[in-house]
């Protein structure tokens, strides 16, 4: 037995607006209050996870010491300067690496800022000899 479902034929509106694919364009659906409800949820649910994980999170790298001015100086200043007040070649190539060229910049002109004994002379011009 087999019945027979008769086709509907395609109104006019699905027809014109069909785009060059064949597939029928939808027009956006109203959102219902349910759809409300689950978009307030979602950005509730964003939001208290995030207050949370902040507060949770440390002010500071996890492993950072808790060190005054006059420690971060004393510090900076054996691994960029000998104590004779030569540099520190190793020092200063460590500290470079681990700060990046910038940072290291800063740290050595508070240093050297600390230290003007160990600022290193500067170079006259280079005079040029007469020809």
């Amino acid at each position: 037995m087999s019945y027979d479902v008769p086709e509907e034929a395609p109104s006019e509106s699905t027809t014109e607006s069909a785009p060059p694919t064949g597939r029928i364009r939808r027009t956006p659906q109203r959102q219902t209050q349910l759809d409300e409800v689950a978009n307030d949820l979602a950005f509730w649910i964003d939001d208290v996870t995030t207050k949370v994980a902040l507060a949770f999170a440390p002010g500071r790298a996890p492993f950072s010491a808790d060190l005054t001015e006059d420690q971060k100086m004393d510090y900076y200043s054996r691994a960029l300067f000998n104590p004779d007040g030569s540099p520190n070649q190793q020092g200063r190539q460590r500290e470079e690496a681990r700060l990046g060229v910038e940072r290291f910049a800063q740290v050595y002109k508070a240093v050297v800022a600390a230290h003007p004994e160990w600022k290193p002379p500067a170079n006259p011009m280079t005079e040029v000899p007469p020809a």
